[in-house]
């Protein structure tokens, strides 16, 4: 009602014709000003409107895309109109689809693509098979951009199950994998692929049978179900003597089947599975005879189960309902009894004799995971790991003589980040040295009963492998 009266007032002011004047403005400034077909000069611009017609005005300016406005009776006295400058815009490779804060606006490569400059807009390129690039746009950005992506794959991602008191949280998050999958380390005489997954699987982890001959690992799938992305895990045993053998199911079900590790004498596999909802330890004959059988039950998280040699004890770790710690590591005897709390910690391992176990402390997320070594009972715990930066050591497994302790480490840098490269150290934590250095994630050393043989996880190349590296024993 007011702005009713306001108008009425005007037009009666201005007369019966109702003209008022309106100021045109550009930002940037300069830019031509039409109206009806007729330039009006450069902003600022002046423009004629009255109360029955309203103008439909064009602000052009070189290098900008044009921008039409209705100037109204009612319009404000002064308009500033932004323009979004025009931008040639390539990528590589080429053919990827343009999108601006958002909205797809065609494909590279293409020129005169309007985009705000104030800083504030993104440029963004996407094509299948590929990462996408992107950029914020500012009054310096070059009018001429190309903007390449580099090659996707399942090793872009770290994608990993996280225990937890609850369940089984499937995290994922982007990492950076080296194309280049050769090793150069002098301290690596020679290093190979075993596997050749998908792009859809993701090794997990993985032990070796006491022969060296199998091994036996968790493989996460994703899945993409009417429009959805579901998982699940089951384990597999692969023949170590033939990259790329076909692999043999050890389980299957939609479970999370993981951290699989067989018994001293090889013929029964420990795991931890979702089968009852939360995660417990189960057993199976590897002979196929005998079928699964639960071996934790309760309101706790059991995983990562591991052995004593000579007895009849398994330990492993659990996360419990309201604990603040990450996990703690249980001991319970395998023909029955209840579990005994240990120590804080998780992944427990033993050596071969089975007077020690190896096993981490402290958070990952964090930085601060740390190899730990203990007695059976829990007594005598110490540190093993070197140093006090911002690193985590993971994935400790012992060598088949229990003399060298191999594992995984993010404290070096390449190229300016922190990556996992597999490293190793005597027992008592000195002689460390580092073995891969090659710029993928490296992790879950496992050694082959050479004790020369190591068995790991990379991503390098794109992809999640298990690969085998020989130690150079000759430095």
């Amino acid at each position: 009602m007011k702005k009713s009266i306001i108008s009425a007032t005007l037009a009666f002011t201005l007369g019966i014709t109702g003209c008022r004047t309106v100021t045109v403005n550009s930002v940037p400034g300069g830019a031509n000003i039409r109206s009806e077909g007729q330039s009006l000069g450069t902003a600022p611009a002046m423009v004629k409107v009255n109360l029955f017609k309203p103008q439909k005005v064009a602000v052009e300016k070189n290098g900008y895309a044009n921008k039409i406005i209705n100037v109204t009776f009612d319009s404000p006295a002064s308009i500033n109109v932004a323009l979004d400058r025009e931008f040639n815009v390539k990528s590589n490779p080429t053919g990827a689809e343009i999108f601006v804060d958002g909205d797809m606006v065609g494909k590279t490569p293409s020129e005169g693509v309007a985009i705000n400059d104030s800083g504030a807009s993104v440029l963004e390129v996407r094509k299948k098979g590929w990462l996408p690039a992107k950029m914020s746009i500012k009054k310096d950005t070059p009018t001429d951009i190309t903007l390449t992506m580099d090659q996707d794959g399942s090793g872009r991602r770290l994608l990993d199950l996280v225990p937890t008191s609850e369940g089984v949280i499937v995290k994922s998050e982007p990492i950076y994998s080296d194309t280049d999958i050769g090793e150069h380390s002098p301290n690596v005489s020679s290093c190979k692929k075993l596997t050749n997954q998908s792009q859809t699987e993701y090794i997990l982890s993985f032990s070796l049978l006491p022969d060296g001959k199998t091994l036996v690992t968790s493989i996460l799938e994703e899945l993409t179900i009417k429009n959805k992305l579901e998982y699940r895990a089951n384990i597999w045993q692969l023949n170590t003597s033939i990259a790329g053998a076909p692999r043999k199911a050890v389980t299957q079900g939609d479970y999370f089947d993981i951290h699989p590790n067989p018994s001293v004498d090889g013929a029964t596999l420990y795991f931890s599975t979702t089968r009852n909802g939360r995660l417990g330890i189960w057993n199976l004959k590897l002979d196929g005879k005998g079928g699964l059988r639960t071996v934790t039950m309760g309101n706790t998280a059991d995983y990562s189960p591991a052995l004593k040699p000579a007895t009849e004890h398994i330990y492993y770790a659990a996360v419990l309902p309201g604990s603040t710690a990450p996990a703690y590591i249980w001991n319970k005897p395998s023909n029955g009894g209840m579990p005994e709390q240990l120590t804080e910690g998780y992944d427990p391992q033993w050596n071969p004799s089975g007077t020690k176990l190896l096993f981490i402390k402290g958070d990952i997320r964090k930085n601060k995971a740390r190899i730990w070594v203990c007695d059976p009972d829990g007594g005598n715990q110490t540190q093993l790991s070197v140093g006090s930066g911002e690193f985590n050591d993971i994935d400790a497994r012992w060598s088949t003589d229990g003399k060298k302790i191999i594992f995984s480490s993010n404290r070096s840098l390449l190229k300016g980040k922190n990556n996992y490269d597999i490293y190793i150290m005597d027992v008592d934590g000195g002689n460390l040295t580092q073995l891969t250095t090659n710029g993928s994630h490296d992790d879950k050393p496992v050694f082959a009963p050479d004790g020369e043989t190591v068995f790991f996880r990379s991503n390098r190349g794109l992809v999640w492998d298990i690969w085998t590296m020989k130690i150079n024993t000759n430095n």
